[in-house]
């Protein structure tokens, strides 16, 4: 990697994550020599369940799905990481020194860069502000993880469903059996209740495609 190269790698990654602003010059130009730039496209299964964690990952660009698998077959979306995040599964793995317990998939062109475990252990001992960006990032991750908790133990089915059709509509490309998979439940459920918003004149459904109609009334279902 060229100087230029390298500066303008350490200057995506502070627009990234500006947490990381507070690292010495020295500690900035180890992270971005050690790390190993990756670029996937969508799809591409960046970890799986039992293979070892080696790196931790900052992602620059699109989004990953994180998985939670199932013997049946079934996934559990836990969350999703955007650009400018990390992820905790990988964190854990990391400085837990355990193998992955979840899968990661990409939801779209991903790129980022993978930090050595090495490189990460001697930045955590030595970095304040590469400390406090782990811990920070951690307790990010808890949070979000702890929302999707109480959205599975306490949210009635037709509230997620109206919630998740708002937030990736008004038009999605989408199959009943990838929305349950996000939401964490039995295809058929799901189902029903599609086909009870469709019934209402709320929503239209076609092959592999859905159609928000009344935006208003799946907000008031929504909200409850």
């Amino acid at each position: 990697m060229t100087p230029s190269d390298a500066h303008a790698l350490a200057d995506r990654l502070l627009a990234a994550f500006p947490r990381l602003a507070g690292l010495s010059p020295a500690s900035l130009d180890r992270l971005v020599a050690a790390g190993r730039l990756r670029c996937e496209p969508t799809g591409t299964v960046l970890f799986s369940p039992g293979d070892p964690c080696e790196h931790l990952p900052f992602l620059l660009g699109g989004q990953v799905g994180v998985y939670r698998l199932h013997p049946d077959g079934k996934r559990i979306l836990l969350y999703t990481v955007l650009a400018g995040e990390s992820c905790i599964v990988s964190s854990g793995a990391l400085l837990g020194h355990q193998p992955f317990d979840a899968e990661g998939v990409a939801h779209s062109a991903v790129e980022l860069l993978a930090l050595p475990y090495a490189v990460v252990d001697a930045l955590v001992a030595t970095e304040p502000a590469f400390r406090s960006f782990v811990f920070h990032m951690l307790g990010e991750r808890l949070s979000d993880l702890m929302g999707q908790v109480e959205a599975l133990a306490f949210h009635r089915l037709d509230r997620r469903v109206a919630a998740l059709l708002l937030e990736q509509g008004p038009r999605l490309a989408v199959t009943h059996q990838q929305l349950a998979a996000e939401l964490g439940v039995a295809r058929e459920m799901v189902s029903r209740v599609l086909r009870s918003f469709s019934e209402r004149g709320w929503l239209r459904q076609g092959r592999e495609e859905l159609e928000v109609l009344d935006i208003g009334a799946l907000r008031g279902v929504a909200a409850g």
